[in-house]
């Protein structure tokens, strides 16, 4: 990435304190991605189908009786019982997070650095409009339609 390649305030410090700095920029990646895994994702809850997953080791064993005396009725339940860990444990917010890291870390190496005159200039030129004009809108559909009672007491 380009920043690895051109930081000249860096340039300066020894190495060990020039790998603090990239260290702490990769930390600050790994931590919007597990706020953001929390917040959009799920956070610990599971990504894969349990219900269905326990209902199909449910049915083998009501189907399949005599099986319940084997080394298979034991391996499907240590299956089942791993099924119910992995989907209650630290596993898939760790999943999440890998995932949002990766693309996080794929779009920022696959795009071009956008300088900061035109960042700005996007910002004040079009965001600011559409969120100005969002603003209105969704006031004047609020209020047109009702959906706010106008005789809020006041605190």
């Amino acid at each position: 990435m380009e920043s690895e390649l051109v930081s000249g305030f860096m340039t300066e410090h020894s190495a060990s304190i020039f790998v603090f700095f990239f260290l702490a920029e990769y930390a600050s990646i790994i931590l919007i991605c597990i706020l953001n895994s929390i917040l959009f994702l799920g956070g610990y809850l599971s990504i894969l189908p349990l219900d269905s997953i326990i209902n199909f080791f449910n049915e083998i064993s009501k189907d399949y009786p005599y099986l319940n005396d084997t080394i298979l009725a034991s391996i499907i339940k240590d299956i089942k019982d791993l099924v119910v860990h992995l989907a209650s444990s630290p596993f898939n917010i760790s999943i999440k997070t890998a995932f949002l890291a990766f693309v996080f870390i794929w779009v920022r190496a696959s795009f071009p650095r956008i300088r900061y005159d035109q960042l700005m200039s996007v910002c004040w030129t079009v965001m600011l409009p559409i969120v100005i004009s969002l603003v209105v809108l969704y006031s004047c559909m609020v209020l047109g339609l009702g959906l706010l009672p106008l005789n809020l007491p006041i605190l």
